[in-house]
């Protein structure tokens, strides 16, 4: 796996873990996106997508849907 990966995805599971927000989650992409030069075309979609889940409603996820995203998007080959 990727280090960018395994450093996001360590970030992002100590999230999920500890007090689970979908804001926390925004913050924590965005944060990512702007501190890190991102070359992988996955994970660069993984981080645009979480960074908006708190825009609004419709694109808020639980910690469930997280996971899952996750797992079907950054995850699997």
């Amino acid at each position: 796996m990727h280090d960018l990966r395994l450093l996001f995805l360590n970030g992002l599971f100590y999230l999920l873990d500890n007090n689970y927000t979908a804001s926390n989650v925004a913050n924590y992409a965005f944060e990512f996106y702007l501190d890190h030069r991102i070359t992988d075309a996955k994970l660069a979609y993984v981080i645009n997508y979480l960074s908006g889940i708190d825009a609004s409603p419709e694109f808020e996820m639980d910690k469930d849907d997280v996971i899952s995203f996750i797992n079907s998007n950054l995850l699997q080959s």
